[in-house]
Formats: C-alpha cells, structure tokens, sequence
C-alpha cells in the first residue's frame, strides 16, 4: 500500500495474480513437460492400477484453512490424481467404447480457459471461431449452409439438448410458453436397449418422465430391430400415446455398435416422427 492509499485509509488492493511470474512460468513449463511424458509413455504404464490407502485417505483430508504453494498443489495433484486415471487413455482400455485424450486438444482447452471469454455474446475472437467450428462441422456431414449449432460440454449434454429441439417440435404447442403440462397427448421417444443413460436422463429433465422413453430389443449385432421399433410406434398409437422421436445411436458405448441409420430415417420420415442420432462416439 502506498503513502496515498494509507492517508486516504484504502485497504490494500486484493489480487488473484500470482505473487512472482518466473515461478508460474517455470512451473508452466514442469507442467507441460509432465503432461508430454504422461501421453507420451502412457503404454508403459498399466491401464489402470489400486489406489493405495494412504492415497485414498487423502481425499478425505479436511478444508484447507491456508493457502499452498502452486508448486505444492501441483506436486500433490501428480501424486494423488495423475497416477491414478480411470484408464481410458490407454490403448488397451476396453471397459467401455470412451473417447481419449490428446494432447492438441488439452492445449486447447488451456488457451480458452487463459482467455475466458463468455460466448454468451460480445463482438470478439473466441466467438467467431465458436461459429466457425460450427460451419466446419456442418460441412464435414453435409448439412445445408442454412443448418445451425452450438459447441457443448459434451455428450450427455449435446443429447438433451438434441431431445429439447425434438420434444418442442413434436409437442404440438409451444412449450416454452405454456409448459409441458400442456401437452395434449403422452409423447413417446425410442432407442435401442444399448442406448446411453443420458436420453433417460433427458426425459426427466425435459418433464416427460422416464418411461417416455421407449427401450426397442435389439438384434444380433446389438442394433435397434427395426420391425420391433415399428411395432411399438403402432401400439402406442392405438394406446393414446404421441410417437415424436426416434433415437438412433453411431456407436454404443458398451459394443460400438452402429444402428441402421438409414433405416431409421426412412422409418421416421414415413411414421412423422423426428430422428435424433446420438453421434458421439462414431458420427464422424
């Protein structure tokens, strides 16, 4: 605090920025090299190891009452969270068809979070490369320039948000003005028995219930079966039911298995129903 700032009784000015630079860059740089060894080497390693008691123990640890070292917190995150991954980095990860990790993409994400632009608005860089994506990916599956999107969290949460559009166009009223309550008939989703958790979870968010969604057998190639898919859509019709959405899956997360996407849209266009495919694993 300054002579100034004492006479005037300012309180000293409070900062998140570190209290020497050289430190922060020369860990930076311990950092990087970490993280170039860890994907580097990640076939040495095994894919996934016990978690030893004094390891897990620390988890429990209370609050901090003080501040630690960067360093510090570092050096402790590389030995309590670093060697212990979960294993889907690894090559022979089998437990579930799951994305990786990359180094290109971890950089990524480093210089946005550096930069922490809201793309919620404003007239700046970050934006106009968010919209740019978008039309990259719309040229790469062939959609019309007149298509639109958004960039997501991930998965789950580009699911719900397929399902919202889905729901609002099939309910046959405005729902964000007067509410899924006013839905006149039941609406009915459909996906595959091999269908990830998270339509379940967006039929409850969405305010449908659970058992709007509708799990279809699959065949020998764990695919949705078509004929039972058309079936179900039949009998929930003479029940009351709305049939809105079918749900095809590119690639399951327990096989990889890819439905008949074709089928499906030929089915859905003949029945009016919309037709969602879950792409995260095998879209592209």
């Amino acid at each position: 605090m300054d002579a100034m700032q004492e006479n005037l009784g300012l309180v000293a000015e409070e900062t998140l920025d570190p209290p020497d630079w050289a430190d922060v860059q020369a860990l930076s740089h311990r950092v990087i090299d970490d993280a170039v060894d860890y994907l580097r080497d990640v076939r040495d390693r095994p894919v996934w190891r016990e978690m030893p008691a004094d390891v897990r123990e620390a988890f429990a640890a209370p609050l901090p009452r003080s501040p630690a070292p960067l360093a510090a917190v570092y050096g402790e995150v590389s030995r309590t969270v670093m060697s212990y991954p979960m294993g889907n980095t690894h090559p022979r990860f089998w437990s579930w068809y799951m994305g990786s990790s990359n180094f290109t993409g971890a950089l990524g994400d480093f210089l946005a979070a550096i930069q922490g632009s809201n793309l919620g608005g404003g007239n700046h860089a970050a934006g106009l490369m968010d919209s740019q994506v978008v039309n990259w990916c719309k040229q790469m599956l062939g959609f019309p320039a007149s298509a639109g999107g958004t960039l997501v969290s991930g998965g789950s949460m580009a699911n719900i948000i397929g399902l919202t559009v889905a729901r609002n166009v099939k309910a046959g009223i405005d729902v964000r003005e007067h509410g899924v309550a006013a839905i006149e008939k039941p609406l009915r989703f459909y996906g595959s028995e091999q269908i990830h958790s998270c339509h379940r979870k967006a039929m409850e968010a969405l305010g449908l219930g659970n058992r709007a969604l509708r799990r279809i057998p699959t065949d020998s190639g764990l695919r949705i079966d078509i004929a039972a898919l058309r079936a179900a859509i039949t009998e929930d019709r003479a029940a009351g039911f709305k049939p809105a959405c079918v749900i095809g899956t590119a690639g399951t997360v327990n096989t990889g298995a890819i439905d008949d996407l074709q089928a499906l849209a030929k089915l859905a266009h003949e029945e009016g129903l919309w037709f969602h495919v879950d792409g995260c694993i095998g879209a592209l």
